[in-house]
């Protein structure tokens, strides 16, 4: 029996393949004439597929435990988002590509039986060199012989070229054999069919997998099998793995005064607040996503053990930080940034794990993944904003002027971004409403 999260995976898998579908459409095809059904109907399933998820999400926010798999759910969330979020750039560049490349003079000529030939350069008019910041090209007016039906006609006809032309080089000529009066069109063979429907040449081609390979590189390279308790290991070998036996005392909200990177903005973050017999208080952050009340519910009392290695980068309070993993009864963890109460205070230095103690074995311990309104929400406000941005991008399929099709390009990204910040600022004011600095209390959590 499909469950919910996976029927939202499986929506989620919809949506990004008929995206996906959606701009392998335009390079395969890119200059054909509107309306384009092969790229609409990409986009209506891709709109199905949102809509579904929008659903899901909004049925799935009910109290009680959700558990993840072995990976950080809160890694591969944020790591898809802005995958997403960036590559939609991608898709909206495309959509519009797909609108300004075909050319009516071009379609005039299918319509009336068009051929490519070679043909020589009679003569060059005027010619002149275009230089960029590293490459340039020649833009010049040149004379070809043109076979029509009625026999040769010389045309004048412009060209572009990496090289000099001279008279004698042969070029291609895109050109109606019956109708002398359609314009001509001469460049290299593979130009030339893409202004009839042929593929798009592997420049185009090659930005689009580049694109989409730094996308991917910059949001999901190490996040989207993100094995947090895998890394316990390699840390040990490594001799910088520490632990210590805690007890969760209280959940809340409260300021990262020491955050991983010194150029973070500080801003409130759910807090554990954890105690230790071979210590005292340690305070755990997770991610804003990650909702406190939830947490609370499930937590406070829990015992368990904190493993934590020091941060690589130079920080003024390395001594009293750290990148933590939480696991307790049950098998079950939490990854985050350990901090001591002070930063004049630094964490248990003797608290090395000795290289033959036995660690969780990597796969076993499941991430808490506590179901909460507030995440859903949040998840549906992107997924809504895709819908939304998928709008604009249909119209341009049905043809629309050269501005237009720019203007929805851009209104389609900027909605999309639009919605990731919206996502965030719903977490930020869920955060915002609770007291900082201290546990919540039952109170809070039935209100919430």
């Amino acid at each position: 029996m499909m469950t919910r999260s996976s029927a939202l995976a499986r929506c989620m898998a919809l949506l990004g393949l008929s995206l996906a579908a959606a701009v392998a459409v335009v390079l395969i095809q890119p200059a054909t004439r509107p309306p384009r059904w092969d790229l609409l109907s990409c986009l209506v399933v891709a709109a199905i597929a949102a809509s579904a998820g929008v659903l899901l999400i909004r049925h799935s926010a009910s109290c009680g435990r959700e558990t993840a798999n072995k990976h950080w759910w809160v890694e591969q969330r944020n790591g898809w988002v802005g995958f997403a979020v960036w590559s939609w750039a991608a898709l909206a560049f495309f959509v519009a590509y797909a609108a300004l490349s075909p050319t009516a003079a071009a379609w005039e000529i299918v319509d009336a039986g068009s051929a490519m030939r070679t043909t020589e350069i009679e003569k060059v008019l005027s010619s002149k060199y275009v230089s960029s910041q590293r490459t340039g090209h020649y833009t010049s007016t040149v004379l070809v012989s043109v076979p029509f039906d009625q026999g040769p006609r010389i045309t004048e006809v412009a060209l572009t070229s990496g090289d000099k032309p001279t008279p004698g080089d042969e070029v291609w000529v895109l050109f109606a054999p019956s109708s002398p009066d359609l314009a001509v069109f001469v460049g290299d063979r593979q130009s030339l069919e893409e202004e009839v429907g042929g593929r798009a040449d592997l420049w185009t081609v090659s930005l689009a997998i580049g694109w989409l390979a730094f996308c991917w590189f910059m949001n999901l390279f190490g996040r989207w099998r993100s094995d947090p308790v895998a890394g316990l290991h390699r840390s040990r070998q490594q001799g910088t793995l520490h632990e210590l036996p805690i007890v969760v005392a209280g959940v809340g909200v409260a300021i990262d005064e020491r955050p991983a990177s010194a150029s973070s903005r500080k801003h409130l973050k759910p807090r554990l607040r954890m105690t230790s017999t071979g210590f005292g208080e340690l305070y755990f952050y997770v991610d804003d996503i990650v909702d406190p009340v939830s947490l609370a519910q499930q937590l406070v009392g829990v015992h368990g053990q904190v493993f934590w290695r020091p941060p690589t980068r130079q920080l003024p309070y390395a001594d009293s930080v750290g990148y933590a993993v939480v696991i307790l009864d049950e098998q079950r963890y939490l990854w985050g940034w350990l901090e001591s109460p002070d930063a004049s205070v630094p964490l248990p230095g003797d608290a090395l794990v000795p290289s033959d103690r036995e660690l969780p074995i990597a796969g076993e311990p499941r991430a808490i993944r506590p179901t909460s309104r507030v995440v859903a929400k949040a998840n549906s406000a992107i997924l809504q904003s895709f819908l939304v941005a998928l709008v604009p991008l249909a119209v341009i399929t049905f043809g629309v002027s050269d501005v237009a099709a720019v203007a929805l390009a851009v209104a389609s990204g900027l909605t999309v971004v639009t919605g990731r910040r919206r996502a965030a600022r719903l977490v930020k004011r869920h955060l915002e409403g609770l007291e900082p600095d201290c546990d919540l209390d039952m109170g809070v959590m039935r209100r919430a």
